[in-house]
């Protein structure tokens, strides 16, 4: 996920913010900070208004958009318009509320198939938004979810109670092997902790044999969905026997030296038709060439 409002495409917009924010820094610093403060105020409302059902959700929801804010142990109820109004919960203070406005503005966590999808996974789940989504656009399918971090998991479990009967929620990690892993829990970047070998935190792994083992076997996997903050580059090895043979259609998002072309490179060795998804310029997407 990203740190800001902005959505980072490769286009006209992004180099025009950048050589706004290159003067402002050496020519114009006050007032680029006062325009920037005015911009997030302003997308703050806006995303707010989008996404919230009625007026008590939309006060929940600027209640919760304070990354980085006190830890409180309450949350904040806020009943979705892109979830048909079904509630979900935020922790104020958290990345919760910008991770919430970040799926339903770029709307890359969706497969291409409108309906019908089966059998969908989805690695870094965070609090369950993305597992929410899809249960409610695709109500056929099954959904296989994992996510890194404990607090993050039990929110999910309850942001997507609703459709318990077919959301298999998993805590962990993907990684390449199953066992054990350290990783980095930074308050106010719950939506993007990651394994390091010095972090304080510890989970369960997962190989991807294994998560892929809680879909039925025989069938295929219809959309695979990954965030994993720099996993995905020891995942993607072509080399590697290879789980990706069962994926239909996958979505990831790359991150650090790992670039785009780097992925686009691999999911094509794997068999994908591979490109860089135009609504977020660190999203690649995938589907199984066909034969």
């Amino acid at each position: 996920m990203s740190d800001d409002y902005e959505r980072r495409t490769g286009g006209a917009s992004d180099r025009l913010r950048h050589v706004y924010r290159v003067l402002g820094a050496r020519r114009l610093r006050h007032v680029d900070a006062a325009a920037r403060a005015v911009y997030i105020a302003w997308q703050r409302w806006r995303f707010a208004t989008l996404l919230a059902s009625d007026l008590e959700s939309y006060r929940a929801y600027r209640r919760a958009d304070h990354r980085g804010g006190p830890v409180r142990d309450t949350t904040e109820r806020v009943r979705i318009k892109p979830l048909g109004g079904h509630a979900v919960e935020l922790r104020p203070g958290t990345s919760d509320a910008q991770m919430l406005r970040e799926t339903f503005r770029d709307n890359v966590h969706r497969p291409e198939l409108r309906s019908g999808a089966r059998n969908i996974v989805d690695i870094g789940a965070n609090i369950g938004i993305t597992v929410a989504d899809n249960a409610l656009r695709h109500p056929d399918a099954r959904i296989v979810a994992v996510e890194l971090d404990a607090g993050n998991v039990e929110l999910a479990r309850r942001n997507t109670a609703r459709w318990a009967d077919r959301a298999t929620l998993l805590h962990g990690a993907a990684w390449v092997e199953d066992g054990e892993i350290a990783y980095v829990n930074e308050h106010g970047h719950e939506f993007g902790f990651f394994v390091a070998d010095g972090g304080e935190a510890r989970a369960p792994a997962f190989s991807m044999a294994t998560i892929l083992g809680h879909v039925p076997a025989g069938e295929r996997v219809d959309f695979l969905k990954m965030d994993v903050e720099g996993v995905e580059a020891k995942l993607l090895v072509p080399a590697a026997p290879h789980w990706a043979d069962r994926v239909d259609e996958i979505a990831l998002q790359v991150h650090h030296d790992y670039t785009v072309e780097d992925c686009v490179r691999d999911l094509t060795a794997l068999g994908f038709d591979a490109r860089r998804d135009p609504r977020r310029i660190d999203f690649v997407r995938g589907q199984r060439s066909a034969g």
